[in-house]
């Protein structure tokens, strides 16, 4: 499937300001973020097409948040499915819920839409807005001098090198920037087959939810899609397949029936069916010089919630302002920041998605009382699965757990499994505790590219020597003023739209700002 410009040669553009490596999801939404930061980017990809392969579906509100900046969300979800929850069905009649529909956004759902479809969009804004998309084109390696990145690509018609301030590697799993970089990835691979089959279903699915089907050995989401289709997918039993084997629809559709949901979980017609490995990986570092990781190149995690698409959007967010920053002196600091708050925010993605312990809980809720104890356990995990409310913590804290999760056969200890609490679930900040902290993301913020914004409750003007050149200012929302920490009166929000520090009421009192210093702040803006 063919659904961008023709391809073109390094040769024909030889120079950029940022080389990306990887027209993916990540690799196109940091193209056209840069674009819209009015950074020249050329984008490359061995690939002479499109994967057709859907792969990854949830599109969530911070991913849709952003899309909604370039003018794309709408484009997106005419491609898609939107759903206002997810449901969880057990063989005993239990049913838990977790609601997306209060969430502080403008768009208080999730979208399921095909990864190809999100990749088609993406790639059509950003060679529409003057980027250049390189499809046929292999990396094979780089080397650095001081202010610029040389790669070196082969094509059909034999090498060409491309030389750029900056090279981002959003080259997927098996990234062949991170090798050339020899950074590490470690983790863990689970030790059972992922079974997954596309189709139409043979009973039409809530057209507003998705859903887990959980059985005494296994579980599978039922994901709809457009054209009235669904992806049901998962771990259904502790069976490890040969790699290079095929799945018949046979087999699938009788290890499915072992879960006990019958009709629920059964086919009509059957248009895709495989199996396939899950990983949970982390890079051990995400910048080298002048080259960063950004998506499944940097870290990998389980498809609990959805989060894969969405973490590599968030890198692309958290880098196109930092890519966009003048001088080398304020990129390399601001990149320092991206690592230290990337590889944090993708080992918390990992946390809140080892929901095998909080499964097993369903399993056993066999009484009313223990059924409401599950769902009240639910509380946060749309907080957490739309990444509205993502915090990075300031400059010199104590540093957050990135490693790996456990072993996902290991359900004995939730809180070795999930890094949480007894109750079986990671311990999840619910909406009410959250703060504007510097770190805190201010979800529904809408930043303009490259400026700072200050926030502020009426009648506290900023005193503008304190803040970075171009500070845009706004007041304070009802719904923002009661995330103010005791006694500040502003924040300072970065382009990215997490808190850069607060003010009290004393305008010149600030807290430690987090990502660049005061000063790489002006710089930087």
């Amino acid at each position: 499937m063919n659904r961008n410009t023709p391809s073109a040669r390094a040769n024909d553009h030889r120079t950029t300001d940022v080389l990306v490596v990887g027209a993916g999801p990540t690799g196109l939404m940091l193209g056209c973020l840069l674009a819209h930061h009015g950074v020249d980017c050329t984008v490359i990809d061995r690939r002479e097409d499109i994967d057709p392969r859907t792969r990854a579906v949830m599109v969530h509100a911070a991913g849709l948040e952003i899309l909604d900046t370039l003018g794309l969300r709408t484009a997106v979800e005419d491609r898609g499915v939107r759903q206002l929850r997810i449901d969880f069905h057990t063989p005993h009649e239990a049913l838990f819920t977790v609601d997306f529909t209060a969430l502080d956004t403008a768009f208080p759902y999730y979208v399921n839409v095909p990864q190809p479809e999100v990749e088609a969009v993406l790639a059509d804004h950003f060679t529409a807005t003057g980027g250049r998309l390189l499809r046929g084109l292999r990396y094979t390696g780089h080397h650095e001098d001081e202010h610029t990145v040389t790669a070196r690509t082969v094509a059909d018609d034999g090498p060409h090198t491309i030389t750029a301030r900056h090279l981002v590697g959003a080259d997927g799993a098996s990234s062949a920037v991170r090798t050339a970089l020899g950074i590490d990835f470690p983790g863990i691979t689970y030790p059972m087959s992922y079974l997954l089959a596309e189709g139409a279903p043979l009973r039409p699915a809530d057209p507003d939810a998705s859903a887990m089907y959980i059985g005494p050995a296994g579980a599978v989401s039922l994901l709809p899609l457009p054209q009235g289709t669904v992806r049901i997918a998962g771990p259904v039993s502790s069976e490890l397949l040969d790699r290079d084997g095929e799945l018949g629809i046979r087999h699938f559709q009788e290890t499915v029936d072992t879960l006990g949901h019958g009709p629920a979980l059964r086919f009509e017609r059957v248009d895709r069916i495989a199996h396939y490995q899950v990983h949970e990986r982390l890079a051990e570092r995400f910048t080298r010089g002048r080259t960063v990781l950004a998506g499944d190149a940097a870290h990998l995690n389980s498809p609990a919630g959805g989060q894969a698409m969405n973490t590599g959007f968030g890198d692309a967010w958290a880098l196109a302002w930092r890519l966009a920053a003048p001088g080398d002196t304020t990129r390399a600091a601001l990149l320092a920041d991206y690592d230290r708050e990337r590889r944090a925010a993708a080992a918390e993605v990992a946390r809140t998605t080892a929901v095998l312990p909080l499964l097993d809980s369903m399993r056993r809720a066999t009484t009313a009382p223990a059924r409401s104890s599950v769902q009240e356990s639910l509380t946060g995990y749309a907080e957490a699965w739309s990444q509205l409310y993502l915090r990075y913590r300031p400059t010199g804290t104590a540093p957050e757990d990135t490693t790996a999760a456990t072993a996902p056969e290991d359900t004995t200890d939730a809180g070795t499994a999930a890094g949480g609490t007894a109750a079986g679930r990671p311990a999840l900040p619910p909406r009410a505790e959250h703060r504007l902290h510097p770190g805190a993301r201010v979800p529904g913020h809408r930043p303009e590219p490259g400026h700072h914004t200050w926030l502020h409750l009426p009648g506290t003007p900023p005193d503008r020597t304190h803040l970075p050149p171009r500070t845009r200012t706004a007041e304070l929302t009802p719904t923002q003023r009661a995330w103010l920490p005791a006694g500040a009166t502003a924040v300072l929000v970065r382009p990215d739209g997490h808190v850069a520090r607060t003010a009290g009421a004393d305008p010149h009192t600030t807290t430690t700002p987090t990502g660049a210093t005061a000063e790489t702040e002006k710089e930087a803006a």
